[in-house]
């Protein structure tokens, strides 16, 4: 098995156990989408519950990168348990997945 399927099959395992449902929406007009993410630590100092964003301002959220179409780019959002997120940044790592940087709108 290549490393890669290896990778993409951890990533698949954890996002099923750890993922949080999201909805993308793109700024191309395509319409929103249900993605499936796992909040990460936030990078700057905050008061949070750990796996929620309640009371952040800063999300962190890894995801499938390969499997989100359009591919997510700076300026689109995120809605998380009702709370709508802007795209600042993406990472993106060569096995298809990516941290997407999203700030409060």
């Amino acid at each position: 098995m290549a490393w890669s399927d290896l990778v993409n099959t951890m990533d698949d395992a954890c996002l099923s156990t750890f993922g949080t449902p999201a909805t993308f929406t793109p700024q191309d007009g395509s319409g929103a989408q249900q993605i499936t993410g796992i909040i990460q630590h936030p990078a700057m100092a905050e008061d949070y519950v750990p796996g929620g964003v309640q009371g952040t301002s800063v999300v962190r959220l890894f995801v499938r990168f390969a499997n989100i179409t359009p591919s997510p780019r700076h300026g689109d959002t995120v809605a998380i348990n009702g709370i709508v997120y802007d795209v600042v940044d993406v990472d993106v790592d060569a096995q298809g997945g990516a941290v997407l940087k999203l700030r409060v709108t």
